[in-house]
């Protein structure tokens, strides 16, 4: 379930931000409106304003678009505002009434005996970052002869590849925690199956979860089949790539990108 609370509060500065937006625009636009007349399949566009307590028009040449665009969106934005401005205020006044860790509350502060038998509704953030911590997992058993590469955390991965993604995961640990290969139980095909993403990336400010996978072997045509095949089955779980999972990708002529890489990490850090 979702903090729904958490999330209203989050659209405040993002709705703040586009009526400043919209001001600026309307602060500069062009006086006056566009009005228009469609004659013989032609439209004719003219930019009609106030001049000497008339009201007058002129003839908007091809040249001259670019004004009746601005006028169109200045009639856009004008129609608009109101209603974002009173969606602001009504979430102001929402998110003042209801404290958004109301119900987190109830669960966190339960005793450990009850706590191990309530499916809680909604967790805390920091409550969720404890579980992570105490959570112990069965890894993946397929190849164990592969995992001879040792990160910074201690974990032994299967490529240097992977080695790289890992430190780098690792040193934004004040913002981040991940774990290798643990499991994820989706549906395929209308069956239960345990998959292991490469990374799973826990946000610690927000408490959401994305799947880091790496295509280390993209010049293997079954390798990349096989690959394309557990992407498609993200999304057929609703895990959707840029949301839930991110992909970073290499080949022999196109080794891995560490800036990709750092770029991947801090969408992670960013993401809601």
């Amino acid at each position: 379930m979702h903090n729904f609370i958490q999330l209203a509060k989050e659209e405040v500065p993002q709705l703040e931000d586009t009526l400043k937006k919209i001001d600026a625009f309307l602060n500069r636009a062009p006086e006056g409106c566009l009005k228009w007349q469609n004659r013989n399949g032609k439209t004719y566009y003219y930019h009609q304003f106030m001049k000497d307590s008339k009201w007058v028009r002129h003839y908007i040449k091809k040249g001259e678009l670019s004004l009746a665009k601005k006028l169109a969106q200045k009639h856009y934005y004008i129609s608009i505002r109101p209603i974002l401005k009173k969606k602001l205020d009504e979430i102001k006044r929402f998110t003042k009434k209801c404290p958004s860790n109301e119900l987190e509350e109830i669960y966190d502060n339960l005793s450990v005996e009850r706590k191990s038998f309530v499916t809680p509704i909604q967790i805390s953030v920091k409550e969720k970052v404890k579980q992570w911590q105490a959570e112990v997992y069965e890894k993946n058993l397929i190849y164990p002869e592969n995992l001879r590469y040792e990160t910074e955390q201690g974990d032994t991965v299967r490529s240097k590849s992977e080695v790289i993604i890992a430190n780098i995961l690792y040193h934004n640990r004040k913002d981040i925690l991940y774990k290798y290969e643990r499991p994820l139980e989706i549906m395929e095909n209308g069956r239960q199956k345990i998959i292991y993403p490469d990374f799973t990336i826990l946000n610690k400010h927000t408490g959401k979860v994305t799947y880091w996978e790496h295509a280390g072997r993209m010049d293997d045509s079954y390798y990349a089949n096989e690959f394309v095949r557990k992407v498609n089955t993200y999304i057929d779980n609703d895990l959707l790539l840029g949301r839930d999972v991110v992909v970073s990708f290499e080949s022999l002529s196109n080794p891995l990108d560490i800036k990709v890489v750092k770029r991947l990490v801090k969408q992670i850090i960013n993401s809601r």
